[in-house]
């Protein structure tokens, strides 16, 4: 170090090293391997390793504290990149960063103020024409931009809390809506997404319980809760375990996307779901493409071998329909039988359903 460099404890296991001069990234190196070499105390040799986070003046701010906190972050980057390494903070992150912040934020009030909705997407069964169930959707009804789908949003709040917190309003919404269709006369089951966040909590099954038990009525078959391929991987014991508990009150389970993972014949004997669900981007192009209806004909293959109903996503004409259920396939959703639609509109989209007469005639297929 220069005479004018500074080197600072502000706590704990916390240095600032002021560097009043430039310098090349192979400083932070040899500081690094400096750091390494091994401190012999009563003979014994103990090892230290440190992890860098490194920001300049004035190409980054010109405020101290400012200065302070963004070498913390580039700090806390090189901890999660291995530690015993350096990070640069980099201007263009912390914006991003900050912008991700003020979206989170804005979700938090919506979730708060009653801005998200559910829409709700119709299950049939083609051969019989039977509804069998309706998936739940979320929308945002966003006071400046409009209705949002959630593929404008739900990135925002992928792997934190609030996919929690948006979770459980989704499925307290669901049971409010079930309850609300008995009394019209309704009784139609519900599909939940659950992301693989919120599966994964420790109380899952415990929070479910304390949810139906609000809404006594509602008995817990009609509600079924739709985990990707993917959701298990992360931590395959601990989500058997709360898929079994809530299986125990009554909750069934479906495979979402199933064939877009990496390991769906594994996932297909050990997960306990009554449902698989054929993955939309298969079954929309299968009719022009040779290698989706490959794939589909693989998993309905499988899913009948293993002795578990199927739903194809994504079935947008009768031309799709036929070629399913040739091919075993008899539950379906998609465009071609039912855009979304808020719940006030399921009543009469069922009246109607029942005088599509081209569909009625699948049965005799």
């Amino acid at each position: 170090l220069f005479g004018d460099d500074v080197l600072a404890r502000i706590g704990g296991d916390e240095f600032v090293l002021l560097l009043h001069h430039g310098v090349e990234d192979s400083f932070f190196e040899k500081l690094l391997a400096s750091i390494r070499q091994p401190l012999i105390v009563e003979g014994q040799a103990i090892y230290l390793t440190a992890s860098l986070g490194v920001t300049s003046y004035p190409s980054d701010h010109a405020q101290g504290d400012v200065l302070l906190r963004h070498a913390n972050q580039a700090m806390y980057r090189a901890k999660q990149r291995g530690r015993d390494t350096y990070h640069l903070f980099d201007p263009t992150h912390d914006l991003l960063l900050q912008v991700r912040h003020e979206q989170r934020q804005r979700f938090m009030d919506a979730l708060k103020h009653g801005e998200l909705r559910l829409f709700y997407q119709p299950q049939v069964d083609m051969r019989s024409g039977q509804v069998v169930g309706v998936e739940a959707l979320i929308r945002w009804q966003h006071p400046e931009r409009g209705l949002l789908s959630p593929g404008q949003f739900l990135s925002t709040i992928d792997a934190t809390p609030l996919e929690v917190d948006l979770g459980e309003w989704v499925l307290e919404h669901a049971l409010q809506q079930l309850t609300q269709w008995q009394n019209d006369g309704i009784e139609i089951p519900i599909n939940v997404n659950i992301s693989p966040t919120h599966l994964l909590v420790s109380n899952f099954s415990q929070r479910l319980a304390e949810l139906l038990a609000r809404y006594p009525t509602v008995s817990p078959s009609l509600l079924k809760l739709e985990v990707l391929e993917s959701a298990a991987m992360h931590d395959v014991k601990a989500a058997l375990k709360n898929m079994a508990s809530c299986q125990a009150l009554g909750v069934s389970f479906a495979i979402d996307d199933f064939g877009t993972g990496f390991s769906s014949l594994t996932h297909l004997r050990q997960l306990p779901v009554n449902l698989i669900k054929i993955d939309q981007s298969f079954v929309r192009d299968m009719l022009s493409d040779q290698d989706d209806m490959a794939i589909v004909e693989s998993v309905i293959y499988m899913a009948n071998r293993f002795k578990r109903p199927m739903l194809a996503e994504g079935v947008e004409t009768l031309e799709h329909a036929k070629a399913l259920m040739a091919l075993g396939c008899e539950l379906a959703q998609g465009y071609g039988i039912a855009r979304p639609m808020p719940p006030e509109a399921v009543s009469e989209w069922l009246t109607h359903w029942t005088q599509r007469h081209e569909w009625r005639a699948l049965a005799t297929l």
